[in-house]
Formats: structure tokens, C-alpha cells, sequence
């Protein structure tokens, strides 16, 4: 839960993006290590594996333009969608406009702006460790 000078914000729904991540995270545990003892190569699986994470990269955009209609003052919410998300929830346009958006909107925004960043620099860590492994895998079989 996160909580902000008096004010009680329940868990965004970024987290439901950090859980898929950890589950993919999970899975490409499972494949490394039954690729590694059965000697093959789990090209698709893993090609799977990392546009799902791609897709989850395109759902955190989703999320953070919910929440942030759900939790900002609708004024506030209204001025930044009408200047800032003009194409809908896509998460690259956020991240370019990240310092014009962060200050423009209150301390509430900015607290998910954050958390928002943190989960996109979570899935971006995890598919680049997916992608890493991959390669040693398929250098070493």
C-alpha cells in the first residue's frame, strides 16, 4: 500500500504487470535449466517468452493511464491526457514526455509516475537477463 501525507492510495494496478513479469521470469527459469539438461535449443519458447514481455511493456502504459484517472483530481487527470496521451496508452510516448509529464502533475502523479518507471526498468532488467541467458545457452550447447 502506498501512502502519502494523509492520504491512502491502494496498490496500483502496476503490480499486476510486475507479477506476469515475475511469472515469465519463472518460466524462462524452467526452460533455461530444461533446455541446459536436455541438450536443446528453445528458440521459440524463448522468442515467446520475450514478446510477452513486450506485451507487458504495452499493458504498464495501460495501467498508469488508469490509475492515474483513477487517483488525480479530474482536472488535473483531463489537462494532462489532453497534452500528453493524445495516441492512447502508449507507453513509449510516456516515457519520452516523462520530464515535461512528471512536471506537470502533482505529488500524487509524480508518486506513479515513479512507480511506473520502476516497474517498466523491472520488465526492461528481466527481458534483457532472458535475453542474455539465451545467448550463453546458445553458446554453450
Amino acid at each position: 500500500m502506498i501512502v502519502r501525507k494523509n492520504m491512502s492510495v491502494k496498490q496500483t494496478s502496476l503490480r499486476i504487470s510486475v507479477y506476469m513479469q515475475l511469472a515469465l521470469d519463472g518460466i524462462a527459469a524452467v526452460v533455461f535449466l530444461l533446455s541446459w539438461l536436455a541438450s536443446i535449443k528453445p528458440y521459440v519458447v524463448i522468442l515467446g517468452l520475450m514478446l510477452l514481455s513486450l506485451a507487458n511493456t504495452f499493458l504498464c502504459g495501460h495501467y498508469l493511464l488508469r490509475d492515474l484517472k483513477r487517483h488525480l483530481p479530474n482536472e488535473e487527470y483531463q489537462r494532462l491526457a489532453a497534452r500528453y496521451f493524445p495516441y492512447g496508452s502508449h507507453w513509449l510516448w510516456v516515457l519520452l514526455q516523462y520530464r515535461q509529464l512528471r512536471d506537470m502533475t502533482g505529488e500524487t502523479g509524480r508518486l506513479f509516475l515513479r512507480i511506473w518507471l520502476r516497474t517498466m526498468g523491472l520488465i526492461a532488467g528481466s527481458m534483457l537477463g532472458i535475453y542474455l541467458l539465451f545467448l550463453l545457452l546458445m553458446f554453450l550447447l
